[in-house]
């Protein structure tokens, strides 16, 4: 089941705006699409503050998808993630300017990025050489490689406003072919370029978490955060139970999570839980499942052992998880990361 969900109304307004001055769709075609610009974000005396205002993932789909189906500018992705306007930062964007270094910033992004988007996913671990930098969206929406592009992209160029430091990949890898327009990416991302590969993964010098952010106010940074924390409480309050028992699921785990403290958290009976998440199209062990084959996948790809994974995700010894990971991907753990 697709889960419908809410980003960041601005972010939404900024793509319609920026596909219409660079003048690949027109307004009829947004009309179709079912995107009305004048109707992202409410400007009324009891509205909320529009960095904080939400928007229909749907809608924001419908812009990726049609950027994507452009013919004149297929390069459209890599062009938008270079282009930096902090006037439509939404709250988190706002807070990550504030934080005092880059490590701080990818930090708060990483376990906040339902602000922005729940269905995009930022992951960082280092090696010996370098800091390993992964983004992807969530397999069940159907987001276009410009998407991807935009994101990849944007790294480079927030690296360059907030730090002052023009950030240059060691290497690159995308999860799909070389495109046309490659002598673009050496341009962005150097000549160590990897494609049709598992993964989209920036490979970026270790000492780019350190740099300091340029003009970072901690009095800025804590108003930010405690608005930004404010409003991520509501979307949760207002989310489905499967994803409310998803993120109880997340955090139980390595207690081998079971039924009663789901119960328990969320003041229910073990009979209305069923109830409910089947009302949902759910079920208690199948959230267990999909997040535990989530969770194994992200935990393989960071070089953590096959012993450390089991024990992270609550199974009962490493031979099961083994068994439960090829089930699950048709390889074992280690031909998966390799």
């Amino acid at each position: 089941m697709v889960r419908s969900s809410s980003v960041s109304a601005i972010a939404v307004q900024d793509l319609h705006d920026q596909l219409l001055r660079l003048g690949v769709v027109a307004a009829t075609q947004l009309r179709e699409a079912g995107v009305d610009g004048a109707k992202l974000l409410d400007y009324g005396p009891t509205a909320s503050p529009i960095q904080e205002q939400r928007a229909d993932e749907a809608q924001l789909l419908a812009l990726w998808q049609l950027a994507a189906n452009n013919k004149q500018m297929p390069q459209i992705g890599l062009l938008i993630g270079q282009t930096f306007n902090s006037a439509t930062h939404g709250v988190l964007a706002s807070w990550l300017c504030q934080c005092s270094r880059v490590s701080e910033a990818l930090e708060v992004f990483q376990r906040h990025i339902a602000l922005m988007n729940p269905s995009e996913s930022w992951q960082y671990s280092e090696t010996p050489d370098a800091l390993v930098l992964e983004i992807a969206f969530a397999p069940d929406k159907t987001y276009p490689q410009a998407a991807i592009e935009r994101s990849m992209s944007a790294v480079l160029r927030w690296s360059l406003e907030m730090t002052g430091v023009e950030l240059r990949p060691l290497a690159c890898e995308f999860a799909f072919p070389s495109p046309a327009y490659h002598a673009r990416y050496v341009e962005l991302f150097g000549s160590d370029l990897r494609f049709n590969s598992k993964r989209n993964r920036l490979y970026l010098p270790r000492d780019f978490l350190q740099l300091p952010i340029l003009g970072a106010s901690d009095y800025l940074r804590q108003m930010l955060e405690s608005r930004a924390k404010t409003t991520l409480a509501k979307l949760q309050s207002a989310d489905t139970l499967s994803g409310t028992v998803r993120r109880l699921i997340h955090v139980g785990l390595p207690d081998g999570m079971g039924i009663e403290p789901t119960c328990q958290a969320l003041h229910v009976s073990r009979t209305t839980l069923y109830r409910r998440l089947k009302e949902e199209g759910t079920s208690f062990s199948r959230l267990v499942a999909e997040v535990r084959r989530e969770l194994s996948a992200e935990l393989i790809r960071q070089g953590l052992p096959v012993a450390t994974v089991s024990e992270r995700l609550g199974f009962r010894d490493t031979s099961t998880f083994h068994r439960a990971f090829k089930r699950w991907f048709d390889c074992p753990p280690g031909a998966f990361r390799d």
